[in-house]
């Protein structure tokens, strides 16, 4: 069944139809310096040892559950401090309108709103029921990544640990487009950060364990592989998932993926299902570009990303038949603004972008994330195929503004 299919339980992160043309504008923010300076960086970008000794073959994942259970909390946002509802990962592939329904009353938004379109948050019926769901912590002070769904229109909530004590949290900023959002917890005490694991590296076939609170149920784990890599559901501009077969459920939504050393390699946020449960298609953000953002939500409450004013297209055989070229790989420039930075900066209609500063561009999304990881202000060496000829141009990243709640 493919993942293109039409939506039929939505939570709060747009569609955009797969194989159509991305970005109107393309983003950037890479962590500078200076920002750096606080020490949150080090608990954010450094992956570190495992936390819990990976050589030989483990007979059972309980010595690594323990020593990962303190440091993953389950996210409760109470009615009053809510606008829209939703925990659950984001669901595909049902076509069942009746079933849509009643997953959409269960998880509290209008099962009406897919085909790319935000989903809006059904009419209750009877008591209105909160939304639930997981996350970690990622420094001492209490800071917590989870999913921006999991926290959209809520400012606070309740943070529960895995011995069951309770903190007030409050919301320190969000990020639509890859679905992340930091909580801090405001209560005294030290608490016990995740270790950062390796998700460039980790390869199909690693084995992986999810915790979390699915359908409530705190302290949950289960197991499974990593199915593949760089998976585009359709979620926005920088899809770039992990896939994954340990059970992914309503509530699981923030929860962090472990590798097989216990260290955090990805966010859980989506699933494929036909039926609304899981059944073994599971996605997950990666570590890398979760942490990334989550620093700079955590330093300034909001996520910077650049604008280069254009819009892309994969390169297929179709399309290189049709302009003339035998290039097959590459960022199409199918549209520029005529007063954004790349138009200022050289790049034409029709270029075909092959690298980016120090990386080789296979696709549009390659672009947009290489993009996304580039200092905004900064001058970029980019290589672009035009005329069947290598252009060499410097191409400048500005600033689109700030992406928060």
């Amino acid at each position: 069944m493919a993942l293109h299919r039409r939506l039929t339980v939505r939570p709060l992160v747009a569609a955009v139809a797969l194989g159509t043309t991305a970005l109107a504008g393309v983003a950037g923010g890479a962590i500078t310096a200076d920002q750096r300076q606080d020490g949150l960086s080090e608990r954010f970008v450094a992956p570190g040892p495992a936390a819990v000794a990976a050589s030989g073959v483990h007979a059972s994942l309980s010595d690594m559950v323990q020593a990962v259970g303190p440091s993953v909390v389950q996210i409760q946002v109470k009615p009053a401090a809510m606008v829209q509802q939703s925990s659950s990962p984001m669901p595909y592939g049902s076509d069942d309108d009746e079933l849509a329904e009643r997953l959409g009353q269960l998880f509290g938004f209008d099962p009406r709103g897919g085909g790319g379109q935000q989903a809006r948050p059904s009419q209750p019926q009877g008591p209105q029921r909160g939304a639930l769901g997981s996350g970690f912590i990622v420094d001492a002070s209490g800071l917590v990544i989870t999913n921006n769904h999991v926290v959209d229109g809520a400012d606070r909530v309740t943070v529960q640990m895995s011995d069951g004590r309770e903190f007030a949290g409050r919301v320190l900023g969000r990020d639509p487009k890859i679905d992340v959002a930091v909580v801090r917890i405001e209560g005294k005490g030290r608490f016990t950060p995740i270790t950062w694991g390796d998700s460039d590296h980790i390869r199909v076939g690693d084995s992986v364990f999810a915790v979390g609170s699915p359908f409530g149920l705190g302290n949950t784990v289960t197991s499974g592989i990593l199915s593949a890599r760089g998976r585009e559901i359709g979620a926005g501009p920088y899809d770039d998932f992990l896939q994954v077969d340990a059970a992914i459920n309503s509530g699981n939504s923030g929860g962090p993926l472990f590798d097989s050393a216990g260290r955090v390699v990805g966010v859980n946020t989506a699933i494929f299902s036909p039926s609304g449960g899981n059944v073994g298609i599971g996605f997950a953000i990666p570590a890398k570009m979760a942490r990334q953002v989550a620093l700079q939500i955590a330093q300034t409450g909001h996520v910077s990303r650049g604008r280069i004013g254009v819009s892309l297209q994969d390169m297929t055989p179709e399309i290189a038949s049709a302009i003339g070229t035998t290039v097959q790989k590459g960022a199409l420039i199918a549209e520029v603004d005529d007063s954004g930075p790349a138009a200022r900066s050289g790049i034409q209609r029709g270029d075909i972008v092959r690298r980016f500063g120090s990386t080789p561009i296979d696709n549009g999304r390659d672009l947009a994330r290489a993009v996304a990881s580039a200092r905004i202000g900064s001058s970029v060496p980019t290589q672009v195929l035009r005329d069947g000829r290598t252009v060499s141009l410097d191409l400048r990243i500005a600033n689109e503004g700030t992406a928060q709640s």
